[in-house]
């Protein structure tokens, strides 16, 4: 691949939901869950890996 086209090409999109300030959780809950807003939180569930 030529300079030009490594120059063209777009490294990452970021995706970032929409957010509804409803509730919060205390600082120490958010520390461990990755987020104060329960809205935001989603679980990392390894999927099954077949044989």
């Amino acid at each position: 691949m030529d300079e030009m086209n490594r120059m063209m090409l777009r490294l990452a999109q970021a995706y970032i939901p929409f957010q509804v300030y409803v509730n919060r959780w205390d600082p120490m809950k958010g520390l461990m869950m990755g987020t104060i807003f329960p809205e935001l939180y989603r679980p990392y569930y390894e999927s099954m890996r077949r044989a």
